[in-house]
């Protein structure tokens, strides 16, 4: 939700969207619920740790304003269209395609594969993945009924229902629900047809809702398995692997969609600096530097989860999703890991903390998402058409977080900001401003070791 408000689309997913509830379990849901994980949005204003709040937002209702938002930045989207075969050359790439006129060529500076666990750009470039197949099959149906009288006006993201040993998610929004199954292949149901099939989940859903005279509409289904794999690259040449096609996790905790958004926006801003002419093509490398390592510790994450029975609490090694979402430190040489999102540390690679003004808007408000940013002291004078400086003091900052702001910002003469929302570095004197951007574009020796 942060990087959507960045893009100037927050209201609109909100909109479409509606509020986290939280998981819940229960034998049935017409049972009593008893909280399992709940919803992310009170840890995060409980600490004020954002300028907003964790949201639910349905796939297919959150596309169509990332779809529109793209066109009318000017983005051309093709639709009908099949990506071939791809060349790459010094200077760029050639991408064959097919579409309903025949198909063509397109020449470009770089490519990003976005196209899935089963990427077939991700194999046509001979990266492989390291990582451990989950055992079992599982089955998902998308599904229409009035779920109201076990609800009786209660809400939840998703409750596991133990009676049916299957999952119940809410989809859609309040104004036009629909309802998603997720339960384990029985052994009886091997032989069994798409009809058989269909009339077994209606079962299911009898036994898991506690509605016996229920029939659902069902739209769809789908048998898969899971896998915690992640690229062993994520770069072939000026080839990207983003979201699914550089890694697959199990879908417990919810971790894999807003991995590959991240992915994306740390990708993108690397993108822009190198096409514009503003850093050398090797800051590209910074990406698998960065996520790679990040992307490896979330995908355990997810596998740690996978493995605990609904309703449990936290086990060994499990880090809290607050500091996976907000708690992201790129280290040096390809390290990584979670911070604290309640103490941030301000290191290079690190998320600042969100600050309050006076003014009513975050102090994230202010970061520029095309070029750096220093926030710096009000006297403070810069001449980098690279960096925007916002200025502040001690008297901009809202009461409730004048003690953060002392704690983080306030400890140096100032900070940079990359365009993604990271730490660039800390600023001693006025001086560091144009060194740190150059050690982060790669611009300088120093960037080189």
């Amino acid at each position: 939700m942060e990087l959507f408000r960045a893009l100037g689309i927050e209201h609109a997913v909100r909109s479409a969207g509606e509020p986290s509830s939280g998981f819940s379990v229960a034998e049935a849901l017409s049972d009593d619920l008893s909280t399992w994980i709940a919803p992310p949005r009170d840890d995060v204003e409980a600490a004020s740790l954002s300028p907003t709040t964790p949201y639910s937002c349905d796939q297919e209702l959150l596309e169509p304003i990332l779809l529109q938002t793209a066109k009318d930045r000017g983005v051309d989207v093709r639709f009908g269209t099949t990506a071939q075969e791809l060349f790459d050359r010094e200077d760029g790439v050639e991408l064959s395609f097919n579409d309903a006129d025949g198909g063509g060529v397109i020449r470009a500076q770089f490519v990003v594969a976005a196209d899935g666990s089963r990427s077939e750009f991700r194999e046509s470039l001979g990266i492989t993945m390291s990582g451990i197949d989950v055992p079992g099959q599982s089955v998902s149906a998308v599904f229409q009924a009035d779920l109201e009288p076990a609800l009786r006006g209660r809400t939840t993201d998703a409750v596991f229902c133990r009676s049916a040993a299957a999952f119940l998610f809410a989809r859609g929004n309040r104004s036009q629900r629909r309802w998603q199954v997720g339960t384990y292949v029985r052994p009886d149901w091997a032989q069994l047809n798409p009809s058989e099939l269909e009339s077994a989940l209606a079962d299911v859903l009898r036994e898991a809702t506690g509605l016996p005279q229920l029939y659902p509409l069902i739209e769809d289904i789908a048998l898969w398995q899971t896998g915690a794999f992640v690229a062993d690259r994520f770069r072939a040449g000026r080839t990207f692997l983003v979201g699914d096609a550089a890694h697959t996790m199990p879908p417990y905790g919810g971790l894999g969609g807003n991995t590959g958004v991240h992915d994306a926006h740390n990708l993108a801003w690397m993108l822009a600096a190198v096409v514009h002419g503003r850093a050398p093509e090797r800051l590209l490398d910074r990406y698998e530097d960065e996520r790679r390592p990040i992307d490896r510790l979330t995908v355990d994450q997810a596998l740690i989860r996978s493995r605990k029975a609904p309703g449990q609490g936290p086990v060994d090694g499990e880090v809290d999703a607050l500091s996976i979402s907000l708690g992201i430190h790129y280290g040096s040489e390809g390290t990584a890991g979670f911070d604290d999102p309640a103490e941030p540390t301000m290191e290079p690679g690190t998320r600042p903390p969100h600050i309050g003004l006076h003014d009513g808007r975050s102090l994230f408000d202010l970061i520029d998402p095309c070029r750096f940013t220093a926030i710096v002291r009000d006297d403070c004078v810069l001449n980098d058409p690279r960096v925007q400086v916002v200025p502040i003091s001690c008297d901009d900052i809202s009461s409730e977080h004048s003690e953060r702001w002392a704690n983080t910002y306030g400890r140096a003469f100032g900070y940079v900001i990359r365009p993604d929302g990271m730490v660039a570095g800390r600023i001693a004197d006025a001086g560091d401003v144009g060194r740190i951007i150059d050690e982060t574009l790669m611009l300088s020796e120093r960037a080189d070791t």
